[in-house]
């Protein structure tokens, strides 16, 4: 006979139920349950389905919750998927690409889509999620997933089932079908309410997700330099063979990494040398080249190998920081919890900074500040500079695309040259890599590196990061002149060796502990490949340091 068992939520209420009651039959007893998605039992995330088998206490995560969402985002790519499928037959290939502007990117191989297809498919996701079907959770030997996964002709997954050395795994299923998306799922439909599709191209959906606590769907904004971006080096990667995570790691399994970690140095140097070119073209016109993109992307080693490629063509740049302009500390911006706020605009010091590009444009000398972060005030230490035999400002810095940033500049007197890593390599078709996650563990690497930081303080700090890029990077990606790339398709298998040690460093007590278990698990099915292969002009020397321009 079950026997009854207490279970205090979020520390306050307690609830009496029956011995291997899950938490969906649970949250009948509970009000506003209605968002419920998740909960949280000594520090890990488990699905409603869980059962309970003695006196606890749990958490609730609701889809407003940051893990909430993420689980939310992934019943919403089944659920579109599956829809799909139901549409236009099981053997219909629906690709999941890339994240762009809170949304998905996704390529549906189907003749062209018109707005027709689109209100098809949101018809076909609202059916399912008013049935709130079931979604299960299966265990089952990797032979059968590799068998399964054959039949349906997905040979990405059947290659990474291959790579794996467990003897079971983990699907779930909907309707008839079984998929993965290394994260944990709604148990059922019903939850999935809100969502939008909006067709961009022929073969394009960007499938759109709530990203506030009001539900809301934000209005999907055209970043059409990011995208052709992201399309650009995906073409690229299809060329040398490379689509999905078993692609790289057959290259390591073959002893061919470092001849391709070559080509792709290569290819992203090409593209530098495009820029440079342009650059030469209009040298008399311009007078500052603007590198700007949110955290890790490179900004300081991509200003660098700027610089040598104009100097390579007879250009002769000066770089400056705009770190090196934050206001001092007793005049910097907090948030309403006391932090300083310095990756805001208002805490750049803009007047002395335009005062200073004036001064350098006339010819006059300039003592440029250094910025002491122990100190939190300007230190005027160098020697007094002058644009005497150079020819134009490279700028780099998180704000450098705000025209505030350099208001008293004519706007045909500046290229604004947009960075981040965007990288078409996916786990799977329905499993793209975040470029978020890559940016990520380049500042995880980088802050224990350089700052001393643990994985705990990163991953802390990096909702603070998050918040800020979203008010003063992402709205002004249009503002860019040009877009260039700087994700290397191999660099999780370098930048893997440095963070999984880290990641395991946080306590299971911490708020940080999930996500140091996310990435973990994201991580595990990539090949390390050694560091001294990397070249030392690589972006990536930024973060894992003894590069050439440190």
């Amino acid at each position: 006979m079950k026997e009854n068992i207490i279970i205090t939520i979020n520390g306050l209420d307690k609830f009496i139920v029956k011995e291997k009651s899950t938490i969906k039959e649970l949250l009948k007893q509970v009000e506003d349950s209605e968002n419920i998605i998740a909960a949280l039992i000594n520090g890990e995330v488990v699905e409603l389905s869980y059962e309970l088998t003695k006196d606890t206490t749990i958490t609730l995560i609701s889809t407003n919750d940051r893990i909430g969402r993420k689980i939310y985002i992934s019943g919403l790519k089944y659920l579109y998927i599956t829809a799909i499928k139901e549409l236009y037959g099981s053997d219909t290939t629906i690709s999941l690409l890339h994240s762009i502007d809170k949304g998905i990117y996704t390529y549906l191989d189907k003749e062209d889509i018109t707005d027709e297809t689109i209100d098809e498919i949101k018809e076909k996701m609202h059916e399912l999620v008013e049935k709130d079907l079931p979604i299960e959770k299966v265990s089952t030997s990797r032979k059968s997933a590799i068998k399964y996964f054959e039949s349906i002709h997905e040979t990405e997954k059947v290659e990474n089932y291959k790579q794996m050395s467990s003897d079971f795994v983990t699907l779930y299923e909907l309707l008839d079908y079984y998929n993965y998306f290394y994260y944990f799922m709604p148990i059922s439909t019903g939850i999935l309410k809100e969502f939008d599709l909006t067709k961009i191209n022929s073969h394009g959906i960007i499938l759109q997700y709530p990203i506030d606590t009001d539900n809301k769907i934000p209005k999907y904004n055209n970043v059409p330099a990011v995208l052709n971006e992201f399309n650009t080096y995906r073409e690229w990667c299809e060329l040398v063979n490379i689509r999905y995570l078993s692609d790289i790691n057959n290259i390591i399994i073959k002893g061919k990494i470092k001849e391709f970690i070559q080509l792709n140095e290569m290819r992203q140097n090409e593209d530098l040398r495009k820029i440079g070119e342009y650059i030469s073209k209009n040298k008399n016109k311009l007078k500052l080249i603007l590198i700007g993109g949110p955290s890790s992307s490179g900004k300081t080693t991509t200003s660098k190998k700027m610089a040598l490629e104009l100097k390579a063509r007879g250009i002769n740049p000066f770089i400056l920081s705009v770190d090196d302009y934050f206001l001092d500390r007793n005049e910097t911006p907090k948030d309403s919890n006391g932090n300083y706020e310095y990756d805001i605009i208002e805490a750049i010091d803009i007047d002395l900074f335009n005062n200073h590009l004036k001064k350098l444009l006339n010819g006059e000398s300039v003592k440029i500040p250094s910025y002491n972060f122990i100190t939190g005030e300007k230190e005027y230490k160098n020697e007094s500079v002058s644009l005497k035999d150079r020819d134009m400002i490279i700028i780099e810095g998180l704000h450098t695309l705000n025209e505030r940033l350099t208001n008293s500049i004519e706007r045909e007197n500046k290229l604004k040259i947009y960075i981040s890593p965007f990288t078409p390599l996916g786990i799977d078709r329905h499993n793209h890599i975040s470029t978020v996650d890559m940016r990520l563990l380049r500042r995880m690497v980088r802050d224990n590196s350089k700052r001393g930081y643990n994985a705990e303080t990163t991953l802390k700090n990096w909702r603070i990061v998050r918040k800020a890029e979203e008010s003063y990077v992402f709205p002004y990606q249009n503002e860019a002149d040009i877009v260039f790339n700087t994700a290397l398709i191999y660099e999780i298998g370098i930048l893997k060796t440095y963070a999984i040690p880290l990641l395991y460093s946080v306590k299971v007590e911490s708020e940080c502990y999930e996500e140091a278990l996310r990435l973990i698990n994201f991580l595990k099915g990539f090949f390390n490949i050694p560091v001294d292969i990397l070249p030392n002009t690589s972006v990536l020397r930024e973060f894992v340091g003894n590069g050439y321009f440190e």
